[in-house]
């Protein structure tokens, strides 16, 4: 018996008596039984646990946020090491040197947010074009702070959204351009016309 009941040893003894194979049929029906109820249930407490073990959303929102703040920290405190003068400005040379010391720090708190520089020099002048609109940063030098949040803009994958803005602006590029060359086609023309207008005007005084 699963839980409670009449025990089934008395209906394979009745069984029995009508012949081996049906006793044998009726344990292998008892087997069978007992693993799908024992399996049910078990997926039926997993299923249950599990989804108490998810947190919601929340608290996904608030770990992401302290994780975040948590690289945002260690990021800024690496790169202000650099600034020996406390200029709160770093430069392509110092980084690039720093990247690659023995201890690696730098070079593993960019790996954990997923940037891994190959190239020190590349990235730096990269992130400093990005943050250039939030502060004096140049392809030389830039702000640590600006810095620091560009490159967590930068961390993990581009996602779909990234994209199509990138998709975006590179139609927006080519329409201006298209309407650049369109531009420069008409002065052109009107230059062309106007040589030949001043052409012929010399070639009829000179016949006057």
């Amino acid at each position: 018996k699963t839980a409670t009941g009449v025990d089934w040893v008395g209906y394979f003894d009745l069984l029995a008596l009508a012949g081996n194979t049906y006793g044998a049929a009726f344990i292998m029906f008892i087997g069978f039984y007992q693993i799908a109820v024992i399996n049910i249930l078990t997926g039926i407490f997993v299923d249950s646990a599990l989804k108490l073990a998810v947190p919601d959303r929340d608290a996904r929102a608030l770990s992401l946020k302290k994780d975040d703040e948590a690289a945002r920290e260690e990021l800024f405190v690496l790169l202000s090491e650099i600034d020996t003068m406390n200029t709160g400005i770093i430069n392509v040379e110092d980084f690039a040197h720093n990247l690659k010391k023995k201890n690696g720090k730098l070079q593993a708190q960019m790996t954990l947010l997923g940037l891994p520089v190959d190239r020190a020099a590349d990235f730096f002048r990269v992130v400093s074009v990005l943050c250039a609109d939030e502060s004096m940063s140049n392809e030389e030098e830039a702000n640590i702070q600006a810095f620091v949040e560009c490159c967590l803009r930068l961390k993990g994958t581009a996602a779909n959204l990234h994209l199509q803005c990138v998709a975006g602006d590179l139609v927006h590029i080519n329409v201006m351009l298209q309407q650049q060359m369109d531009l420069c086609e008409m002065l052109a023309e009107k230059i062309t016309s106007g040589n030949n207008d001043t052409l012929a005007h010399l070639a009829g005084f000179r016949n006057v």
